[in-house]
């Protein structure tokens, strides 16, 4: 039996993090993963020349932790910056996509919103705060901004983040910044104005000024490096778990190759579902809280298209384009994915698009079959974009279970969570599924637990 002081079962984004703190620290762990490949999620594939992310396309740094690490492992050198053009967004309307505004001159210009959206927004710093304790987004929005603003702003990019509805998440737990912004200045326009003031942690950067980056070598670059620099004593692969039996002093963990780990900490950091396939002995409570177990996790399937660029009447210049719920398509978006970062295809005169379909909004569309995915996607994107002909390459990848769901009620998640933790000495869960679900909101979770933690 192998005696170690900690260890940590998943090497997605969280897991590698946490793991890149600890062997900073010095301190006595293991990394394990039950796959051949580390990063969740994270996952590139390179087909032919074409670099496809089936998992986040884009990395935002909204804190500085992710940038210490890439700094620490020697990723600097192959870090992209997206092309200032991504900040370049489209929303589509009456099946044409229309430019997000991105200024206050711009919204009031824009024809995205009618006269009565654009003086609304007049009134919203005099709108009285909920009497609610966990409102849905949908309810806040309309009550600020208005029903239109709800179905071409707020729908779409729920959408494009959660791969959610906007009826169903919390206000509070989904998009706690909104929340403590209307806690705090009673209006979403006066605390935009105020700023973060003296509450910003000094580790944050602000959305509006966040870098969106990836890697030469697509988001993986970043996973498997983080691997390496921890090295084999500390990292493994291809080790999925059987057991989980609390004992006296700490936990023993039976891998399915029948090794044995006894660890005095465990670190939970896979998703739910996974949790849920371990079996599990001795645990206070004798199980995982049926809250954490019950958490929403909607199917995405992810489409690559890749065309000739004269294929493609849109100039592509942006982004990438979200589609609302209101206007009845079967996507929920798509990504300009060779306008972003350079070298996405074999070549210049090829363009890359990334198409999401299914999410909390059509869920039953990820059950076709790859080719009727590719055909739903193509149709749809040569309508928004004025494609000719087929693609000249296509990729599916259908995640069953994608983006944990924070919705109404979810503050039961978390009680349920601490309960859980207090009950066990010495397991931890940590994931998307507990305070964001980004890739910086995860190394960033993985940073501080492992201060507290040290």
């Amino acid at each position: 039996m192998k005696k170690v002081k900690t260890l940590i079962i998943g090497a997605g984004v969280t897991g590698l993090s946490l793991a890149f703190y600890l062997k900073k620290a010095n301190t006595d762990f293991i990394l394990i993963e039950k796959s051949n490949s580390p990063g969740g999620a994270l996952n590139t594939i390179h087909k032919d020349g074409w670099i496809l992310e089936s998992g986040p396309n884009t990395i935002l740094l909204t804190n500085t932790f992710f940038t210490e690490i890439v700094q620490e492992v020697g990723l600097e050198q192959r870090l992209l910056k997206a092309n200032p053009a991504a900040k370049k967004r489209f929303i589509i309307k009456n099946k044409q996509p229309v430019k997000l505004p991105s200024s206050p001159l711009a919204f009031f210009n824009s024809r995205l919103f009618g006269v009565k959206t654009k003086l609304g927004l007049l009134k919203e710093p005099f709108v009285s705060k909920s009497a609610l304790e966990d409102e849905d987004l949908a309810s806040f929005v309309i009550r600020r901004l208005g029903k239109e603003f709800l179905d071409y702003a707020i729908n779409p990019f729920v959408a494009g983040v959660y791969a959610g509805k906007p009826e169903l998440l919390s206000v509070r737990y989904g998009f706690p910044k909104l929340y403590q912004i209307e806690q705090k200045h009673g209006s979403l326009i006066l605390g935009a104005l105020k700023g973060p003031g003296k509450d910003r942690d000094p580790n944050d950067i602000p959305r509006t000024k966040a870098p969106m980056v990836t890697f030469e070598g697509g988001n993986s670059e970043f996973a498997n490096t983080v691997m390496s620099f921890l090295g084999d004593e500390h990292a493994k692969l291809n080790s999925g778990i059987q057991t989980v039996t609390k004992v006296s002093d700490g936990y023993e963990i039976v891998l399915e190759n029948g090794d044995t780990i006894h660890c005095q900490n465990l670190v939970l950091t896979t998703p739910v579902g996974a949790l849920g396939k371990i079996k599990w002995n001795g645990l206070a409570g004798d199980a995982l809280p049926k809250e954490l177990m019950e958490i929403t996790y909607p199917p995405v399937s992810v489409v690559h298209l890749g065309y000739k660029r004269e294929q493609v009447n849109h100039p592509l210049d942006g982004f990438g384009t979200l589609v609302p719920e209101v206007e009845q398509m079967n996507i929920l978006g798509v990504l300009f994915n060779s306008s972003l970062f350079p070298n996405r295809t074999p070549d210049p005169d090829k363009v890359l698009l990334t198409v999401f379909t299914g999410g909390m909004r059509n869920p039953e569309i990820t059950e076709k079959s790859n080719a009727d995915l590719i055909q739903v996607a193509h149709q749809d994107v040569s309508k928004l974009l004025g494609i000719n002909g087929e693609p000249i390459l296509s990729h599916v990848t259908k995640w069953p279970a994608a983006i944990p769901q924070y919705q109404t009620g979810y503050g039961t998640v978390y009680q349920s969570i601490e309960r859980f933790e207090g009950a066990n000495k010495g397991l931890h869960l940590l994931g998307n599924y507990r305070n964001g679900i980004s890739v910086g909101d995860c190394v960033k979770n993985a940073a501080l637990f492992a201060q507290h933690f040290l």
